[in-house]
């Protein structure tokens, strides 16, 4: 029974971190719980340690409203006798709510937001994958029935990293000139990746943090391979 439901071959990616192929369906089990925790998790520490009311009002939606989904997806699969769901989060999750629970105020404010908007875009692409195509019929129809719900978070992970981002850190601009500002980087790697590709790069390749805080990497700008850094104000330079 359990190989019948959970021993699929994996079919689509849910993010370009995993692959372009929908996953089986313990694979979907595994990614939704963990991204579950991860956003119930960092939502407890936003409710000690963020500045803005209006994050820790969504923190509390993000609680419930995840508490109610994480629920659902172990009744699902408690229905179907399958298994497991994972009770941990993964070591990258554990150290991004690691990261988090360093920072305080302002500066929690904006990577809370950012760590949210990233986990509802993977996990929106995920559930959509698998509400399309998964190859199991009760947790396709759990994915359909939380989609709509991960997408209004989504949408509100938006706004919310608009608002704590400080004017001069809008949509970031590639600039040619080699001046990265050295201190403190508060971009995880995805984050910077993100960020990056946002200035109109592709094929983000190598990233790595320097010892004067800065990300380093290569990356495809008109059809060309340049090197690209990132510094902790969210400037974008050709190196």
């Amino acid at each position: 029974m359990k190989i019948a439901l959970f021993g699929g071959i994996a079919l689509a990616c849910f993010s370009s971190v995993v692959c372009a192929q929908t996953v089986s369906p313990q694979e979907f089990v595994n990614k939704a719980a963990v991204s579950n925790m991860f956003e119930i998790d960092s939502s407890k520490v936003a409710l000690e340690r963020a500045k803005s009311q209006e994050v820790k009002t969504f923190a509390q939606q993000m609680i419930d409203d995840h508490t109610k989904a994480g629920e659902e997806l172990k009744q699902t699969v408690s229905k179907l006798g399958s298994g497991p769901v994972p009770e941990t989060l993964d070591a990258g999750h554990k150290a991004d709510l690691s990261a988090l629970s360093n920072k305080s105020g302002a500066d929690f404010d904006r990577a809370y937001s950012l760590a949210q908007r990233k986990a509802h875009d993977d996990a929106v692409t995920l559930f959509s994958a698998f509400a399309d195509s998964g190859a199991q019929a009760d947790l396709k129809a759990f994915a359909a029935k939380t989609l709509p719900t991960l997408k209004m978070h989504q949408e509100h992970a938006k706004a919310l990293t608009a608002a704590a981002e400080p004017a001069s850190m809008g949509k970031p601009e590639a600039s040619n000139s080699t001046g990265s500002a050295e201190g403190a980087n508060s971009f995880t790697e995805a984050q910077a990746r993100k960020r990056i590709e946002e200035a109109g790069y592709t094929a983000v390749t190598g990233l790595a943090k320097d010892d004067k805080g800065v990300w380093r990497g290569k990356a495809n700008k008109g059809g060309s391979e340049v090197n690209v850094g990132l510094d902790f104000k969210g400037h974008v330079v050709t190196e």
